[in-house]
């Protein structure tokens, strides 16, 4: 008998041993969002479970936010949890999203402008606590935190006559004791749900009762993602002087200040020789333009942009003679306008880091005539397209 109890405890130490550990995934849109992980980490080694690393644009920048983002972030990594965090001015928030119970933690601390300092490292220190507690909870099954609700398009009314909708607080955030922090090397489910409640509380009462609104879970729509971005490329177009048209570099800078997204750009191009029995001509062609446009389909790291722009090319014009009875005329340019749509597609390899790819079709008003004059009449050499593609590549800085 004792041998057979012996064997029946090693098998059980040996499927608790196997038990395989859960999916936690932490979206990372920031180098300030890499060194909280970093916290988080050192704070979380303990438990059960694997945190997988989702680099990308902010949840809050998603069109349908950052819940229903989280979700199907949660969804596409077979995760019990995401977490992200929020920088707000001096303070950063973490927010912990639980799927089975649809529950919302929410933490904010200060840490300062200034990453790497001690005000920033104390406050990482703090979010990091908060998270493991979070996680603790999800681990436990405890609920911690809000619930959120997806409403149905008709509002709904509570019993105070309060409007409810997405992210509406249904539930209390779990009760307990408040307990101070303490290291976090062996504290109870307990204890580490009572850890973080005051931060879940005050989540709580920050909620708005909105249809849109609640548990900072605001649609792309009333709260974008404000951001800048360099981007350095090359660019190709057909143009009807030349069979091959031309190309060059492309460097731009774009801001979105909420939906829509403006961009100024500069085109530089390698000139293109036209040749024949008479004369070899010299064309340049360089434009500076600007440009808005609106993301209308949005994937995890994808987007498309429809857009219209406008601007203006510059052409200039070197020729020389190649018979004795053909005079070259001197060296001269001239300014054309453009304008036409655009579709751009990014792709967001990382934090900080995107590739971009362009078609425009440019419309030009004013682009020169290349022609000779014989015996005092013009003959035409090419007139150029008044409509041309254009194609465009870039590496994409978000700053």
């Amino acid at each position: 008998m004792s041998f057979a109890a012996a064997v029946l405890l090693v098998a059980l130490s040996s499927s608790s041993v196997a038990a395989e550990p859960w999916t936690a995934v932490v979206r990372v849109a920031s180098d300030e969002d890499t060194a909280l992980l970093v916290r988080v980490r050192g704070q979380s080694s303990d438990l059960p479970m694997r945190l997988e690393v989702s680099s990308g644009a902010p949840l809050e920048g998603f069109r349908e936010g950052p819940w229903l983002a989280a979700e199907r972030l949660a969804g596409h990594h077979q995760a019990r949890a995401v977490l992200w965090f929020v920088r707000e001015g001096s303070d950063v928030r973490v927010q912990v999203a639980e799927f089975d119970s649809r529950r919302l933690f929410s933490r904010a601390a200060r840490l300062g402008q200034s990453p790497g300092s001690l005000e920033w490292s104390t406050g990482a220190e703090a979010l990091a606590l908060a998270a493991r507690s979070a996680l603790r909870a999800v681990e436990a099954g405890a609920p911690l935190g809000d619930v959120v609700e997806v409403a149905p398009p008709r509002h709904a009314s509570n019993e105070e006559g309060t409007e409810t909708g997405v992210g509406r607080r249904i539930g209390e955030a779990a009760s307990g004791d408040e307990a101070a922090p303490r290291t976090p090397t062996s504290p109870s489910p307990e204890e580490a749900i009572a850890l973080a409640e005051d931060g879940a509380l005050a989540s709580a009462r920050e909620c708005v009762a909105s249809p849109r609104e609640g548990l900072g879970l605001a649609s792309a729509e009333e709260n974008p993602a404000r951001q800048m971005w360099l981007a350095l490329g090359g660019h190709a177009a057909l143009d009807g002087y030349t069979r091959r048209g031309h190309q060059g570099l492309v460097v731009g800078v774009g801001l979105q200040p909420g939906r829509w997204r403006l961009r100024a750009q500069v085109l530089a191009s390698v000139p293109t020789r036209l040749r024949d029995a008479r004369t070899e001509l010299t064309l340049g062609q360089h434009a500076a333009s600007v440009w808005a446009g609106l993301p209308w389909a949005a994937a995890e790291g994808l987007d498309v942009e429809a857009g219209f722009g406008a601007g203006a090319v510059v052409f200039t014009r070197r020729t020389q003679a190649l018979t004795e009875d053909v005079k070259a005329a001197p060296p001269g340019t001239m300014l054309a306008l453009l304008m036409g749509p655009e579709l751009r597609t990014r792709w967001r390899m990382g934090a900080r880091v995107g590739l971009e790819t362009s078609l425009a079709a440019e419309v030009l008003l004013g682009r020169p005539e290349l022609r000779y004059a014989i015996d005092g009449n013009f003959v035409s050499r090419g007139a150029g397209w008044a409509v041309r593609p254009r194609l465009g590549l870039a590496m994409v800085v978000f700053l």
